[in-house]
Parts: structure tokens; sequence; C-alpha cells
């Protein structure tokens, strides 16, 4: 005779009693029985024994108290699932039979068990007799009764946590997954020096196509069983705390420090995230050594990372480098229990790998990679067919049709789970149609039919509350969401809630929260929700860290509002054609925004008072302002600065423009050189060109004998022919004197600052065709020297610029030589610019060897001094006398004691000046000083 059918009781230690009544009962009629809490201890190879006695059992009987489900209890549930929903070869799958004792309610039913039919018991009469006949007849009975109110389809939302209980499709998959964490081969976990066993794996990666539903795997199919203990038969971790879900965004790091502080340390009031996360970008242990500070007995961490591709497609490049190191070096850590899960798109595996070393390094170690591959035809029937059995609702009609529809396309699970919303909104009784389902152009036609009547609406509420200007608002927040693929495979890209509120509305942020309120399903307060239930949506509003009060993003609901699927022809067929013909209307958007993305980044690294050698030109900011970025956003400060940058430029340039021109008819006018009409504009800004000077020191003893000197001037006995006899002066300070002859550009800027100040009026003076800037001022009178150093005064009050006297002209010509000439007694060849060895003009100043520190004392122009000629002249017009030598005169021309008088408004090609300043209380020398010279 075959064997009895063994039944495995899982049970909770408090039921210990029901669960030994129930086994008594069951032998009785003739069922052999296996009670875990009898048969199996924990401890070493403990799920390999659970694993090995439910291949034994014909059916599986669990039990749900007042506790709920214990650890092992929910371990227990997993192998059953997965026995049920994963049979070996031609085993037919194993039953299941959730048991309620007295008032447990059906929500403590472990996760995945919503279908089957749960029976009640109170525990103290005879167990009830249809669920000693079901487990006789091994059958599997499946709830009839509706479960589930309001309707149980989520359209093209992705499934949440609270959603477990509708999560069909998939859950195989699921169990799948949840086995790669942990233990793999079922030996006991070994610390070895230098990390973990091999074999235990810290890290799930889901990678799969795009909408292919990792996100709803991970948050309803894993979180839900992970919560529930299912982790603990893999890990010997009874206690699990979930770290986000979380996505990681501009930075990733400050999303992990985020979710970190809000998952492990809830209750310590104010949390400093920008101070944890500048821990974690310091140091790659400090995010390790922390975790290591909050570890807890029995507890493992499990950090949830959802499109882990954003890490490298949205991520600054110092924070993903910091949280590749962080996270690499804590999971890493076996003192550390922090158990990684994470989704991304397999088509970004090759960017990941490259940009994240310290990750990637643990592919080979400590993660199980799962590919998750398009959901079959079978799964598809449970996503139809199993939610509606939950919701009491016939779904006979369209289940065929949709299967055949979805037949090939990679992006079906969410265009049928979208249909089945559509048709249940329009239902007629508790049965959807399958005419109406035909008459709407099936899965994709559904999909365009709602999202363009949802635009319509949203352009007339846009329209009547604000004009006709706004039509397209809905369109461009949409368009601002897509990134587009030339081939015609756009995908979704997210954005802050702010730069979504500045593309629909233009600037308008009524208008862009209007539009955003109605694509997100939320309806206005003016505006009752429709009657059939909620409203299509086509964009989700939700935070990019778990903190409360943490930045709001907004992205497309899902993927396939801007898929495309293979027409008749082999073309490109979009499911929405309406965003699909907008998006290609305006492909450059996009072009421009990734463009725009690489151009803002040298100028966000560039120190402040170098960022305008970053900016975007003039036409590439207008061209970027399209875009409708957020003001506040990196991209439209880049925008916006780089506008003002360019507006200034060229009102700069105009401006310059505008000053050359003037300067060019004002340098004609004054013929004066071209060279300035650059050096107005510079006199404009308030540039002057001041004479620099020398200080001179007074003589020992305060007193200096001046003229010409036996044994200094006189060599042969009749040099100082012509010249002033010697004479003792009181000389006890001597004026700062100027380094070299006051110059063309020094004498231009004074007659420009004053209109004709000068002398000889607004003329500038005649350069001989010889050139100006730095040659020294010629054709210039006394008279124009005193207008020059009188401007110089009122320009710098105190500081008494003046003409040096001829006594301290003299005395600073010979300095320390006390010579013939500046330089002392030898010739002046190669030293001064005299006649006949000279070039015939004035040289620039400082051609020739300073001697004291001061240039061209001896040659080049004369200079004047303040001196009359002879003190007995009273006139205001009395001649002055002139000191130096000029560029026409001879050696005997040069001597320092050489003196020549002019009259004060005379001015000749050869007359210049020195300019000297302060100590104006030098006494005068006395009258013997200044004896007659014949004029020139």
């Amino acid at each position: 005779m075959p064997a009895a059918p063994t039944v495995f009781i899982s049970h909770s230690q408090v039921d210990r009693e029901t669960a030994l009544a129930l086994a008594e009962a069951l032998r009785h009629a003739g069922l052999a029985t296996f009670v875990d809490v009898e048969n199996l201890r924990s401890g070493d190879g403990w799920l390999d024994g659970l694993q090995a006695s439910l291949a034994d059992c014909s059916a599986f009987v669990v039990l749900v108290g007042s506790q709920g489900i214990q650890r092992w209890v929910g371990a227990e549930v997993c192998v059953a699932l997965s026995r049920h929903l994963m049979p070996h070869g031609d085993a037919p799958r194993l039953p299941i039979h959730p048991v309620l004792l007295g008032s447990t309610l059906p929500d403590a039913l472990p996760p995945f068990l919503a279908l089957f039919q749960a029976t009640r018991w109170d525990g103290q009469a005879d167990p009830p007799a249809a669920l000693i006949e079901a487990l006789k007849a091994g059958l599997q009975p499946l709830g009839e009764r509706p479960r589930f109110e309001g309707c149980p389809f989520l359209g093209l939302a992705t499934f949440q946590q609270q959603h477990a209980e509708l999560f069909f499709g998939r859950r195989a998959d699921t169990l799948k997954a949840l086995a790669d964490l942990g233990d793999q081969d079922q030996r006991p976990r070994e610390q070895l020096a230098g990390g973990l066993a091999t074999g235990y794996r810290r890290w799930l990666q889901i990678e799969g196509a795009s909408g292919s539903g990792k996100s709803s795997l991970v948050r309803a199919g894993l979180l839900p069983l992970v919560e529930r203990g299912a982790l603990w038969p893999r890990t010997g971790l009874a206690q699990w705390q979930v770290i986000g879900p979380l996505m990681p965004g501009r930075r990733p790091l400050e999303r992990l420090a985020e979710a970190v502080e809000l998952a492990l340390q809830p209750d310590t009031g104010r949390r400093d995230i920008a101070a944890r996360r500048a821990q974690f970008m310091a140091d790659p242990r400090a995010l390790t050594l922390h975790l290591r500070g909050l570890k807890a007995v029995d507890t493992g961490w499990l950090l949830v990372i959802d499109q882990f591709e954003e890490l490298v497609t949205l991520a600054d490049e110092a924070e993903r480098a910091a949280f590749d190191a962080a996270l690499a070096e804590a999971v890493a850590d076996a003192d550390a229990p922090l158990f990684l899960v994470s989704t991304v798109r397999s088509d970004f595996l090759d960017p990941i790998v490259e940009l994240l070393p310290g990750l990637a390094a643990l592919y080979e170690t400590l993660c199980e990679r799962r590919l998750l591959l398009p959901i079959s035809r079978e799964g598809l029937r449970e996503v139809i067919e199993m939610p509606a059995r939950l919701a009491g609702l016939d779904v006979s009609e369209v289940t065929t049709a949709m299967l055949r529809d979805a037949e090939g396309e990679p992006g079906a699970l969410p265009l049928v789970e979208n249909a089945l919303r559509m048709l249940w909104q329009q239902r007629s009784g508790a049965k959807l149609s399958g005419e109406l389902y035909r008459q709407q152009g099936g899965l994709a036609g559904l999909l365009s039919q709602a999202a363009d009547t949802l635009l319509a609406r949203v352009a007339a509420d846009v329209r009547h509350g604000f004009g006709r200007g706004h039509d397209k608002a809905a369109l461009e927040l949409l368009l601002a969401l897509v990134k587009y693929d030339p081939g015609g495979r756009h995908t979704r890209r997210r954005i802050s809630r702010e730069e979504a509120v500045q593309a629909a509305g233009n600037g308008n942020v009524q208008v862009g929260e209007r539009v955003l309120a109605w694509l997100s399903g939320q309806r206005d307060l003016d505006r009752p929700s429709d009657a059939a239930g909620e409203a299509l949506r086509l964009v989700v509003v939700d935070k990019e860290g778990p903190q409360k009060g943490g930045a709001r993003h907004v992205d497309l609901i899902h993927e396939t509002l801007v898929r495309s699927r293979r027409g008749a022809k082999d073309e490109r067929v979009p499911y929405w054609k309406t965003l699909a013909e907008y998006v290609e209307a305006h492909r450059d958007r996009d072009i421009l925004r990734q463009k725009l993305a690489i151009d803002v980044q040298p100028w966000l690294k560039a120190r402040p008072w170098a960022r305008w050698w970053h900016m975007a030109s003039l036409g590439q900011a207008r061209a970027y302002r399209r875009l409708r970025l957020h003001k506040r956003s990196a991209e439209g400060r880049f925008v916006a600065a780089s506008l003002r940058w360019r507006a200034s430029a060229a009102v700069a340039m105009l401006a310059v423009i505008g000053v050359l021109g003037e300067s060019v008819v004002w340098a004609m006018a004054n013929k004066l050189p071209l060279s300035y009409v650059f050096i107005q504009p510079l006199w404009m800004l308030g540039w002057t060109p001041v004479p620099e000077t020398v200080p001179i020191d007074a003589p020992e003893g305060g007193r200096y004998t001046m003229g010409c000197l036996a044994g200094r001037d006189d060599k042969s006995g009749s040099d100082c022919k012509g010249l002033s006899a010697p004479i003792e002066v009181d000389l006890p300070l001597v004026c700062d004197m100027g380094k070299y002859e006051v110059t063309f550009l020094q004498y231009d800027r004074f007659l420009w600052a004053t209109r004709g100040r000068g002398y000889s009026g607004n003329v500038y003076l005649s350069d001989a065709n010889w050139g100006r800037l730095s040659r020294p001022v010629i054709n210039a009178s006394w008279d124009d020297a005193q207008a020059y150093v009188a401007w110089l005064r009122e320009r710098d009050p105190g500081v008494g610029w003046r003409l040096p006297r001829s006594v301290e002209w003299e005395y600073a010509a010979r300095g320390r030589n006390n010579g013939l000439y500046p330089w002392g007694d030898d010739a002046p060849v190669g030293k001064a610019n005299f006649a006949k060895l000279g070039p015939g003009k004035t040289m620039p100043v400082g051609s020739y060897q300073a001697h004291g520190g001061l240039h061209d004392m001896a040659g080049n122009v004369l200079e004047w001094v303040e001196d009359k000629a002879s003190e007995a002249d009273r006139s205001r017009r009395a001649p002055r006398l002139l000191r130096g030598g000029s560029w026409d005169r001879g050696p005997e021309g040069l001597r320092v004691a050489s003196r020549s008088a002019l009259p004060s408004d005379k001015a000749e090609p050869f007359t210049g000046f020195r300019v000297c300043r302060g100590h104006l209380a030098i006494a005068e020398a006395t009258a013997q000083s200044s004896s007659h010279l014949p004029s020139r």
C-alpha cells in the first residue's frame, strides 16, 4: 500500500498545543504529520532539513495566531511557496493551507498567501472537517469570495510594499532572487581572515531591460518577505532593518547618508545629514565604522538601491566616487552586516563596471547577479486573473485577447496593467468588457486614448484659467521627462519638482502646479473626481530621499509612455503616438539638454572668479533657454549667468567701439598718433602716468657750492668763461627729483584732463615728428611747465609738486661724482644725447645710463627750473633758467655748471622740464648765484 500523505504543520511557539492537537486529529484521519517544533531544530543544516522535509510532504499547513508569523515560520512559508510555484519536474504543486486561529485577521497572513483559501479555527473545538477532507484529497482550495475592495490593478504605477497582496506573475522570480542572498550552499557561515566565506552573498543585483518590472519585484516581492524573516535561514540574522529604497539621483552620497540616518537612528531628533555626508565623503571607512557602532545582536541591514544606473547617468562625479568607495567597504566588511539589493538596467552594466571600480570588484565574490527576463505568458495570465479573483471580477472576455496582443512585447506588463485599470474604470458590474477592449484599440489603444483624453482635459482647464498661451504645457512637462534616442528607444529621465513646474508653466508657477497636479492624478479642488475611480496618472511625484521634507522629484510613471513596438513592416510604432510625435518634433531639446549637462560641469567646478572663462556663447545660451530650466538649478544658473555675461560683454563691446570711434576722431583732430586711440580710453578709466621721483640726500653740513669752482669745473683756468661764479649756499633739504624728464604721454594726459588749461591752450605740443609717448616733451615753455605742476598739485594735495630750483637741480646732477658731468669728468660719448654724435633729435627717456638714479641730467632736452635768470629782474615775464644741455648742444653745453635762459613763454624743440616734489621750505639761493647770462 502507498504511504499515507504527510502534512507539514508550521506554527509559532505559542501555538504549539494547537499544532499538536491538529496533528493528532490528522493521524486519526489516517494522515501522517510533520510538526516543525518536534522534528526540526535550529542549527547547522537547518535549512537543508527543512527543504528535505517539505520535499517528502504532500501538503503544508501554516497556523497563524495572535503573534502572527515568527521568523522560522516565515522561512518555512518561503520554502513551501517555492514548492508550490516551482515544482521539480513532474511533481505536483504543494497545496498550502493557511489556518487563522481565533480572531486573527487575514492581514496577518504572510506575503503571497492572499489567494489561498484560509480556514478559521478557534483551536479549541475539533479541526474543521473541510480542512481535513481537503488534506486527505490533496486539494488546493482557492478563495472564491472577494477579498479586495476597489481596483486591484495598478495601471502604470510601480508596485510598492503595500501592494504585495496584488503582486502576481513574478512570485517564482521573487523566491529565486531571495535565495540568492546569504549562504548559497546552505553550509554554516564561516568567518575567514580578510572576509566572508566563499559562497556567502551580501549583494543581490537585479538586472533587466527597461520596463521588465525590476522595481516592482524588489518592492512588492522581496521586501515584504524580508520583513517577515525570510532571510533568517540563509543569513542567521532574525531581525532586519530596511534602508531605503533610495534612488541615487545627482547626489547619491547625500541620499545614502539620509537613508542611513532615517532608518537606523529614527529617534535621535534632528539629523545633520550634511555632516554625515561630509564624513562619508572624507573617509571611505566612515560608513563602515558608523554601521559597526550601530550593530545590534541578531540584526541585519538591507540597503535597497533602485535605478542603480543613475550613478552613471545623473550622479555628480565626486559624489559617485565617494559613494562607490564607502559602499564597497561597508558591503565587504564582515563586522557590519550590511546587505545590498540593487536594480539596474542591463544596458548600463558596462559603464557601471568602468565608473564604480570598488563595487565592480565585488561582483565575483559577494554579489549574485540575477537577470530578470520579460514576463512569461503564464505570468501575464496570473497578472490578469489572480487580482481579478481577489476582487471578484470576471476577466474571461479580455484574458485571451490581452495575451495575444502582448505576445513578443518586452513592455507588455505595464500595458496589460494599464489596460485592466482602464477597463475596470469603465466596467459594467463585475465584468470587464471584451468589446470595449477591442473598440479602444487593445493594449496600445487604451493607453493612447486615455492619455490623449487626459491631455485634452488639461489643455481645456489651463486655457480656461490662463488663456491659450499654455495649450502645450502638459506636453512640455512630458518632454522634459524624456531622454531622446535617435532610434526611437527613448527613455525617461527624473527631474526636480521645481524643474517640472518650470517646464510646464514656462515661468508661470500657477500653470506649472496645475498641470503637474493633473498629470500626477491629483484632482483640482473645484472639480469632482471621476465616478469610475482614480484618474490616469502619467507622472509620479516622489521624494529623492526618504527624509521627511526631502527634495521631491518628478518622473514618468512608466517608460512604456515613450516606448515603441515593431510594426508589420519592421518599423517602430509608438505606444503613445501623440507624445512620440512631440518628442520627435522637439528632438533638439534633449540634444541641447545633454550638451548643457556637459557644458555646465566645468562652470560648476571652476572657482567663482574664473567661471567667466566657461560661460556659454550668446547663441548657445539663447538655445539653452528654450529648455525651460528652473532658475535655481545648476543648469538654470549657468544659462542665466552666461546670458548676463554675454549681454554685459556686448554692451561693453559697443561701449568700447563707441569710445574707440570717438578716440579716433579726437586723435585725428589733434594730429596725435593712432596709439592714442587706445590710450584715451585708459585715461577715461582714470589711468594717469605720474612722474617717478628719486629721493636726494642733502649735502653734508647742509651747504653746497654751486657755479664754476676751480679744481672741479675750472680745469685749465679758462673753463669758467661764461659760467656763474662759485657761491656757497645753504641747502639743508633737497626735493625728490624726477627720475626722468616729463614725457609727452604725461604732459598730454594733463592737457586732455584740463581741456585747455595749458599755457598754450588746448593745443597738443608738437613732437617734430620724432614721436611721443616716452619721449621727453619738447616745445614746452616755462609757463607750460608751471601749469603742469599746478595740475599735479591739485591731483595730489599736500605732495608739493613743483619745478626744481637751480641749486637743487645742480646738486642732484653732480651727485657723488662732483665732476664736470653727472657721470664725472669723462667725455660724454655714449653717456648722453648731444650734438654731432647723437641722432639729431630727442630720444625716449631712460635711453642712457642713470647716474645717482637720475636719467638725462645732461643732454636730450634743456630743462626749465624755477629760478629767474636775474634776481634783479622783477617783471612777471622775466627770463627763466634752463639747465642740462640738449640734443643740439656740444660737450661744453652738457657741463653741470652750464646754464641757459629764455623768456618764460618761449618754447623751442629743445626745451622740456623735469619735476620734483616736497621740501618747499628750501632756502633760496643768494642773489650772487644768479648772474645774468646772455640769452641763447
